[in-house]
């Protein structure tokens, strides 16, 4: 596997924040986002191979439970990334992925091979202002079935609040997550809490690693 890091830190987002938490970091992208906060796993040189025996092995021995993988985006090295995510054990793994790719084969492939780890996916859907608003809306019907995971839209301008509201239409029985863009400061937060009031079936999500000032 082509990675960028591994290390130990505090869930920042979405339904486990605050948890301590392992994490990996997959180097590569399939995607480039305006307001991208990793654009150092996208190219360049800051990446290392670790097989997935070797990388299960190593998080394997940490007594922290919980494991985010995120990126860069996972799911472009979707074979090897399922190799590894049936050799961890006793596990509850989030799995950031931007939501440009289909998620349930390989949930079904991981379920079919663990008993002991849980595996759950924290799926973007791109607005417009990240310059790249795809998504595979096949994600919508296997979330809602399966309840394996959440949605989160990252907002950096009221058209992308715009893109949220005709979108929240679909995304009933779905835990939705709305995030402002951290660099954008406390007058917009303020502008995406007022959004989040006039809504009911959405949360808002401040990134708290960065509110901490941590990895």
């Amino acid at each position: 596997m082509k990675l960028n890091s591994i290390f130990q830190s505090i869930q920042g987002e979405g339904r486990f924040q605050g948890y301590p938490s392992d994490f990996i970091r997959f180097f590569g992208c399939n995607l480039n986002c305006s307001y991208c906060d990793t654009k150092y796993t996208l190219s360049g040189d800051s990446f290392y191979f670790m097989t997935p025996e070797e990388a299960a092995e190593k998080l394997n021995k940490s007594d922290v439970p919980d494991l985010c993988i995120t990126g860069g985006e996972p799911m472009c090295q979707e074979n090897e990334l399922l190799k590894f995510l049936i050799l961890l054990s006793g596990k509850r793994i989030s799995l950031e992925t931007n939501g440009s790719f289909e998620l349930e084969p390989l949930y079904r492939a991981f379920s079919a091979a663990k008993k002991d780890s849980e595996l759950f996916f924290s799926t973007d859907w791109k607005t417009p202002a990240s310059g790249n608003p795809v998504f595979d809306e096949r994600n919508i019907n296997f979330l809602k079935k399966s309840g394996a995971g959440w949605i989160k839209f990252v907002v950096k301008t009221e058209k992308d609040l715009d893109f949220v509201e005709e979108k929240l239409k679909f995304l009933d029985g779905i835990e939705t997550y709305l995030s402002p863009v951290f660099e954008q400061g406390k007058d917009w937060f303020s502008a995406v809490e007022k959004f989040v009031k006039s809504h009911k079936n959405i949360r808002l999500q401040l990134q708290l690693h960065k509110i901490l000032g941590i990895e």
